[in-house]
C-alpha cells in the first residue's frame, strides 16, 4: 500500500487534537450546569426557574419578581441567608428531593401528583387559566374561555401548558395556534394574528399591564382553579412550620395582598 504523508499528517492532526476538542466540550458542559451549595442550618436554598415574569425572572442580572420578594423576606422572617437556585422547570421536584435545595418559590401550583412526591405550605394565589384579549374586543369575551365554544376564533397558546391541554380537550371549534413562549403569544394578538391568548392569570396580568399602549385586557374568568404555593421536602417539617407561620404574618399585616398587587395590578 503506498503511503500517503496528507493522510498520515491528518490522523496525526486528529490523535493530537482529539484529546483538546474533548477537553473544550467538557468545559462547556461544566459552564452550563447548575452549581448546588451545601445544606445549612443558616441558609435557605431556594430552588427558581426566572422565566415566569411577574412571579419570578432575571432583570439587569437581577432576580426578581413577586416569589424574589416573598424569598427576600422569609429570609428576613427566619434570620436565615437566602441563595437563589436556577434551575430547569423540569427538575425543581427532583432537586428538591435530593436536598440540593430546601424550597421551591417559583410559582408552583398544587397538584395530587406533586402533592405525592413534596409537602407544600400554605398557598398564597388563588390562580388559573384566563384570556388575554385586545380591549376593544373585550366585550365578545365576557365569558372568559367559554366564549371560545363553537367560534371561529384562533386561539393561542403556549405549547405543552396547562392552557394548550385545557384548550385542546375541553373548547371545540377554534383554531389553535402553538408559540413556544408567551411573548410571541402576546406579539401575535398585538398584530391581530389571533383573537386571544389562554395562559396562567398572573402572567396574563402582567402582559396586559406592560402592554397598555397596546390596549391588552385580561378577562378575569378562570376557567381552571389553581393554587400557588411553595414546596419543601415531607421531611422537613420545620421549615414547612416557617413558610406557613411567614404567610400568616403577612396575612395578618394586611401586606400579602399589597405585594401581589404590587406585581399583579389586576389581581
Amino acid at each position: 500500500m503506498r503511503h500517503n504523508p496528507l493522510l498520515s499528517f491528518r490522523v496525526f492532526l486528529f490523535i493530537v487534537l482529539l484529546p483538546l476538542l474533548l477537553s473544550s466540550c467538557i468545559s462547556s458542559t461544566n459552564r452550563q450546569r447548575t452549581v448546588y451549595i451545601a445544606a445549612s442550618p443558616d441558609l435557605i436554598r431556594v430552588g427558581i426557574t426566572s422565566n415566569a415574569p411577574p412571579l419570578i425572572y432575571s432583570q439587569n442580572n437581577k432576580i426578581v419578581g413577586l416569589e424574589a420578594d416573598f424569598a427576600r423576606k422569609l429570609g428576613e422572617f427566619t434570620g436565615k441567608k437566602i441563595q437563589f437556585v436556577n434551575l430547569n422547570w423540569e427538575d425543581q421536584i427532583e432537586a428538591l428531593e435530593n436536598n440540593k435545595i430546601d424550597i421551591i418559590m417559583s410559582g408552583m401550583s398544587i397538584t395530587a401528583s406533586r402533592q405525592y412526591r413534596i409537602a407544600f405550605s400554605h398557598p398564597y394565589l388563588r390562580s388559573g387559566q384566563i384570556l388575554l384579549v385586545l380591549l376593544g374586543e373585550k366585550e365578545k369575551f365576557a365569558t372568559g374561555i367559554y366564549s371560545l365554544m363553537n367560534s371561529n376564533h384562533t386561539i393561542g397558546v403556549v405549547k405543552d401548558t396547562t392552557g394548550d391541554l385545557f384548550i385542546t380537550k375541553t373548547i371545540n371549534g377554534v383554531a389553535i395556534k402553538y408559540f413556544q413562549n408567551p411573548e410571541d403569544a402576546v406579539k401575535a394578538l398585538i398584530k391581530k394574528n389571533i383573537d386571544a391568548f389562554v395562559y396562567d392569570a398572573p402572567m396574563v396580568c402582567h402582559y396586559a399591564a406592560i402592554n397598555e399602549n397596546n390596549k391588552l385586557a385580561p378577562i378575569l374568568t378562570l376557567a381552571t382553579e389553581e393554587y400557588i404555593a411553595w414546596g419543601v421536602r415531607k421531611q422537613d417539617k420545620e421549615l414547612l412550620g416557617e413558610a406557613n407561620s411567614f404567610i400568616a404574618d403577612l396575612k395578618n399585616r394586611n401586606q400579602l395582598q399589597r405585594m401581589i398587587r404590587t406585581w399583579i395590578p389586576y389581581m
